[in-house]
Formats: structure tokens, sequence, C-alpha cells
């Protein structure tokens, strides 16, 4: 989707939900969800610094900042799945001394975590129904027809059958799924965490609409988004988070997109990405990739000299991860790979790891982390042949490498030997 056809769909989604200049005002507007002073700490690691935030009815309320700098934690505490260890959650005037997912729910809070929250052993209806409300759960008897309903107006971006089982679901669809079943709840605050990172551009108007209804109707979302273009265009205000403190809360129309990143980084944005190389000072050609071909690619050429960066542009679906998942030999593709000039075997992912070829996947959850690992264990598993000589392991080098480049990399975790499991999203995606 280009820049201007996103301004058109985000424009028209805010002039659904609000007259003209009818911004929402935290003086004059009651606030739909309150979270008050809470502050999270795991282990040694402040996840989340007294932070203090209001959410006001009618308002999209944009949540920013990097990775590991608290969002999900945030936005967790509010949904009642992470439990603060001290401040007070207050949502559509009711609060509670020991907020839980059934609390938040039912006092109309509804959440699209960044990974769908769905059993892979059900089927679609069965988890759009349990994922209900009580007071808003239809019949088993009519759980199908009741999910089939809901997922009509998703039709022209995914076909989704409710007696599907879940495993079999797509990620785009399985994400759907979760957000019809979230809008359903004609939630009074409805918070969505990355919610186009797996939509397509026809998937985004869709969801852009969705957010003008329930704003139009008095409720109030919560936009958390790298995107800082999306975040400007569709949010009223906008909260900047650094470290787990809560760095700032703007009305969007004051702030410009560069405005938004200094805020997020700390420091100005030229500072953090010094100015690219010019093209003439590029070295020897590092990869090259001739014929590559599937059925999902076909004839694709990538040349990449020494000192480049090379991007892979299109809208979601459209090859590029295909691409890069072949090279790494990790999908099933013809191709012709030289490295450095020297042909390479790329058949599977330990002969393209070997030929000198690193992969970082999009699916941290399913590919990216070892769940019942530690972080250094995660940390170092793709790279033990560094530290071992005549099969032993020499576990104290190990542990100095992986500790400084946790340290160039700011994680942010008590030690070394901490599960991965109990890290930030962000922090989990840097280790």
């Amino acid at each position: 989707m280009t820049e201007t056809a996103a301004d058109e769909i985000l424009t028209s989604a805010l002039r659904l939900a609000a007259g003209p200049g009818d911004e929402p005002s935290s003086t004059t507007s009651e606030a739909v969800l309150v979270l008050n002073g809470v502050d999270k700490r795991y282990g040694g690691v402040h996840a989340i610094s007294d932070v203090t935030l209001e959410v006001i009815r009618g308002e999209v309320h944009g949540l920013v900042g990097e990775n590991g700098a608290g969002k999900s934690t945030l936005v967790g505490i509010a949904a009642g799945t992470v439990t603060p260890d001290k401040g007070t959650i207050e949502i559509n005037g009711v609060s509670s001394p020991d907020a839980n997912p059934d609390w938040a729910r039912d006092q109309g809070l509804a959440i699209v975590f960044q990974e769908p929250a769905l059993l892979p052993d059900l089927t679609v209806a069965e988890n759009m129904r349990l994922g209900m409300p009580r007071r808003l759960r239809p019949p088993a008897t009519g759980q199908n027809r009741w999910a089939r309903s809901l997922l009509d107006r998703w039709s022209g971006v995914t076909s989704i059958d409710p007696q599907s089982f879940v495993r079999d679901l797509r990620p785009d669809a399985r994400f759907v799924v979760e957000i019809a079943r979230a809008i359903a709840e004609e939630p009074a605050v409805l918070v969505l965490d990355e919610p186009t990172e797996h939509l397509m551009a026809d998937g985004v108007s869709i969801l852009f609409e969705a957010i003008a209804e329930v704003v139009a109707r008095g409720g109030a979302v919560i936009y958390i988004s790298h995107r800082i273009h999306e975040v400007k265009a569709i949010a009223h205000r906008v909260t900047v988070l650094r470290d787990g403190c809560r760095m700032a809360t703007r009305e969007a129309s004051e702030l410009s997109e560069k405005d938004i990143v200094d805020l997020v980084v700390g420091r100005r944005l030229d500072a953090r990405f010094p100015p690219k190389p010019a093209p003439e000072s590029f070295g020897e050609m590092a990869l090259e990739v001739e014929n590559l071909r599937n059925q999902t690619l076909s004839d694709v050429r990538l040349h990449v000299r020494e000192g480049e960066i090379l991007g892979l542009a299109g809208i979601e679906g459209q090859g590029q991860r295909e691409a890069l998942r072949a090279i790494a030999g990790l999908t099933r593709a013809r191709l012709d790979v030289k490295i450095a000039g020297a042909h390479a075997s790329v058949r599977t992912p330990a002969a393209a790891y070997a030929s000198g070829i690193a992969y970082l996947s999009h699916d941290r959850y399913r590919e990216g982390v070892l769940s019942t690992l530690s972080v250094r264990e995660n940390a170092a598993a793709a790279a033990l042949g560094t530290w071992s000589r005549g099969g032993f392991l020499f576990r104290s080098q190990e542990k100095v490498d992986v500790q400084g480049t946790f340290r160039d990399l700011n994680v942010k975790t008590e030690s070394l030997d901490t599960p991965i499991d109990a890290l930030s999203g962000g922090n989990q995606q840097k280790v």
C-alpha cells in the first residue's frame, strides 16, 4: 500500500469516528482506562517504572517505543495478564485490587496480542466463542453460524472456515480471527498490539474501518505500532515509552513523525542513523542469487555487494519472506547462489549456515526462541562451534562473548541464566 493510499484510508476512518475539530481532551472527556503509578520488575529488570496512563472515551491512543520499552508489559497489566508490583487499574470507572483477565474482559477491555492467543487444537468457532465474555457468549449449537457472521467482513482478505482448526491457519488468518472476536465484544477499550504486521492492504483498510466504528460508538482504542506513519495518522494522542518510563503524552497533531522518533530513541534520529555510504564505496560482490524459482517465486535475481544493505519491498505476501527463506535453505526452491564469488550450497539450513548465511525469522515465537532454555543458551545455540574444541565447550569464553553482545544490544535481563520466557517481547527479539 502506498503512503497516499494509507493516508486516504486513515483519513476516512477518522472522519467516521469524529466530526471536524472533534478531538478528545483529557480535561473534558471521560477516562475509560486509567493506569495509575503501575510498576513491574522481572528480577533485577525494571520493565515498567511508575507509569500513569489515561485513555479517553472516543479516542485512538497511540502507544510507541522501541523493542523492550515496556509497551506489551503495560497493556498486559491493563488486560490482567501481567500482575503489577504496585499501582492501580481502572476500567470504565471500576477498579480492582486483584485484576485478572476475566475481570478486565467483564469491565469491557478486549486485547489483540502481537501473537494471537488461540488454542491450536480447537476450531476457529470454538476459539472465538470461548474468548467472549460470558454475557456475550453464543450457545455452542450456533457458534459456527455466529463465527461466520463475524468473519464475513474479512472474506475479501482471507477465507476462513469456522470449523477449521486454528493450527491449520496462516498467520494472517489467525490474526483476523483474533481481531474479529475482539471487535465482537463491543469493547469499551480495544487494545491492538502491532495490528497491521500480518495484514495486507485490504486487511488494513477493514481494520481501520473497524477502529472507526469502535471510536464512533464511544469506545477507545490503544494502538501499538512501530509504524510511526500509521500512529501519527490515526491517533488522537500519542504516549511514548522508553526503558519502561513514560516520556511524554501529547496530542498527535502537535508532533511530527520525526518528533515521535526522537522521543522514542532519546536523541536526534540523524545521530542514530548516519548518512548511508555512496554506492561507489561498496566492495566486491558478497552475494549473488540467480534463477530462484519455486511455486511462489519466478526467476528472482539478487546481487548484494560488500557494505550494502538491500531492501525487499512490496506488500505482505508477495514473496519477500519466501525468497529469504529459500536463500537460507528453509524453503525448497531451485536457485544458484554464490558467496564472495564461490558457489555455495543452500540445500539445507545447515548448509546455508556453513556457507556464511545467517537467517533471522519474523516469527519469534515459533522459530526465533527456544522457550525452555535460558537467554544465554538461546543466544549461543547457533554458534556453539565458536567455543568448542575436540567436542568440549569452553563455557567461560561463551559467557564473555554473549555478555558483550547483550551489552551492545542493551538486552535487559537479570542474568545470563534467566529463562527466555521471562523477558519482554522486545528483549526476546534482541536475544
